[in-house]
């Protein structure tokens, strides 16, 4: 049963048409979704398939109550995506800001997973509903970047690190500028 009229939306590229189908219907039981196969732009054969989800939700908990079977559902068809390929398989989620003091506060906050192995892989997508408080206090107390926070996993630290702050580390452990 759909919860909102919001329209989340679903973009992939290099996916087959049963997992683009399987990861629809998990959504569509509880948002209206709008698709976009933008499979005519796939040029990198380093990749094996891209996939952006585009919630206009904020990253809270709950959001991740509305959407509690749903995401573990999704959590289990990207894994299992991940472990079928031997190639990278590049995965977006995108939030419409946080919650704080029972409103919203709008911006853009992305979790990418790329140039991960599978346990690595397996572990990020883990963890990122268990990042809501964590997220929020960093964000908010030092809230000076611009209308997009980006967080990539750092397999090395194990664990989800801002990207758009100086002297951090990107996914694959390089230092920032070098990503």
């Amino acid at each position: 049963m759909q919860e909102s009229s919001r329209k989340v939306r679903f973009s992939h590229i290099g996916i087959s048409l049963a997992e683009s189908e399987t990861i629809y219907g998990i959504l569509n039981g509880t948002f209206h979704v709008l698709e976009e196969d933008q499979e005519i732009f796939f040029t990198d054969a380093g990749v094996a398939g891209s996939i952006k989800f585009s919630f206009p939700y904020p990253f809270s908990d709950p959001f991740f109550d509305l959407f509690s079977e749903g995401w573990y559902q999704i959590k289990h068809v990207l894994k299992d995506m991940k472990r079928r390929r031997n190639k990278d398989l590049e995965v977006q989620f995108y939030f419409d800001g946080l919650l704080r003091d029972e409103g919203v506060v709008h911006f853009g906050l992305i979790f990418q997973l790329k140039n991960l192995n599978q346990h690595e892989f397996e572990m990020a997508i883990e963890k990122i509903e268990y990042q809501v408080d964590t997220i929020t206090m960093e964000l908010f107390k030092k809230r000076e970047g611009g209308p997009t926070s980006t967080y990539a996993y750092n397999a090395a630290k194990r664990r989800w690190i801002r990207q758009n702050e100086p002297d951090e580390t990107c996914a694959g452990g390089n230092v920032k500028h070098e990503c």
